[in-house]
């Protein structure tokens, strides 16, 4: 999932950066992410889809207060883990968890 997502992290982190007065992005950080052009934010529910690859759906809404929009910032794979608190930067490698499946 990270490498289809790494394009969009590129946009995105600079912004929530700034958004949150500064404070660095880091792994184990809890994150909404939102496409500024379209103003929806990456979500997800617990379904599938019911052919092809059988994988949890990932789509974009306009609600801001949705727990399913929440994605935990973790290291590449299980293997290559982020120590909770490590500053994410740029060009970093990173997953998305989504927060209520634990899914990424």
């Amino acid at each position: 999932m990270y490498l289809r997502l790494l394009p969009v992290l590129y946009f995105i982190l600079p912004f929530v950066q700034s958004s949150r007065g500064g404070r660095d992005v880091s792994c184990g950080s809890v994150i909404k992410l939102m496409n500024l052009a379209h103003k929806v934010r990456l979500h997800s529910h617990d379904v599938k889809y019911g052919s092809g690859s059988g994988q949890q759906s990932v789509t974009g809404v306009s609600t801001s207060e949705d727990v399913n929009s929440h994605w935990v910032v973790k290291g590449p794979t299980d293997k290559e883990q982020c120590n909770r608190g490590d500053p994410v930067e740029c060009g970093d490698k990173v997953r998305l968890e989504h927060i209520t499946t634990h899914k990424n």
